[in-house]
């Protein structure tokens, strides 16, 4: 949660920055605005596959996101159904298909999410998965690990990617003649619990894969080991993406105002005076701590 400014006549520089970051992440885990952020990039992506795609769920977007919420009253399983209809569909297009898809919350209380994205070559019959917490260190059969009740599968990192080990991994095992791989990072692109930034690091890792097609070719993702440089690398594409795509500075500052108007102890005042995307292009890797 940001923090709070109470009883203060101005605002910190770290206290802007938590608000600017917690904004910039609401924003970047919302489909429409994930799409519009690859299609910037990607433009052709899902050509020959749109409308059958805008299709399933949202009529609006054909690059889907699934979040994590279950709806009131509803069990989990029909979340789960919904992201295997959506594969059913999926395998029978042609090309590639991308998509993000969330750890489904474990009843309408849990607030933890834990963000994914998965790229489809259907002409090569084969499913990358994205877990920005992947530790390719960690081996499930070693001794180490082999009795732990918390990691579950090799790769693990500080989250456990549920929704690609139990929902998209076993719908291509079962279903289908796919090859499902998990793609390797350098080191952990998430290392630290309070590191709440995998809505931007599953879209930062996405696009770097998709560019060229790189995901076709690259073994491993270099993501910085030291956390500050991880910081660095994530302000950095925040930037870029802020300079490049239309819009995006507009969807930031409706957020940040939205959130700073909803907080009742912060000082509104003062923290409504700041832009927040230009805020942020001014930011340093230092302010991401």
């Amino acid at each position: 949660m940001p923090k709070s400014t109470v009883s203060r006549p101005t605002v910190s520089r770290p206290t802007v920055s938590s608000w600017v970051l917690h904004a910039m992440k609401i924003i970047l885990g919302d489909e429409s605005i994930r799409q519009q952020i690859l299609l910037h990039y990607h433009p052709k992506l899902h050509h020959g596959n749109i409308t059958k795609l805008r299709a399933i769920g949202n009529k609006q977007n054909h690059i889907k996101t699934f979040n994590a919420f279950i709806e009131p009253g509803k069990p989990r399983e029909d979340k789960f159904e919904k992201i295997r209809d959506f594969l059913r569909t999926v395998v029978t297009l042609k090309g590639t298909v991308v998509f993000t898809a969330a750890n489904v919350q474990l009843d309408e209380d849990d607030a933890e999410t834990h963000y994914q994205t998965f790229i489809v070559d259907n002409d090569a019959q084969k499913v990358y998965m994205i877990d920005p917490a992947n530790d390719r260190t960690v081996d499930k059969n070693d001794k180490k690990y082999k009795k732990s009740k918390t990691i579950l599968v090799s790769g693990q990192g500080i989250y456990y990617a549920q929704v690609a080990h139990e929902i998209i991994k076993p719908f291509f095992e079962q279903n289908t003649d796919y090859t499902v791989e998990l793609v390797q990072l350098s080191h952990p692109a998430q290392i630290i619990e309070n590191d709440v930034f995998c809505q931007s690091w599953s879209l930062y890792i996405l696009d770097k894969l998709l560019e060229n097609d790189d995901y076709k070719t690259t073994d491993v993702v270099d993501i910085p080991n030291v956390q500050i440089n991880k910081y660095d690398t994530i302000l950095g594409f925040y930037k870029r993406i802020l300079r490049d795509v239309p819009n995006l500075s507009e969807y930031l500052i409706a957020e940040y105002v939205g959130e700073i108007e909803n907080c009742s102890e912060c000082n509104q005042t003062e923290l409504l005076k700041i832009r927040p995307d230009a805020f942020l292009l001014g930011m340093t890797k230092v302010d991401m701590k």
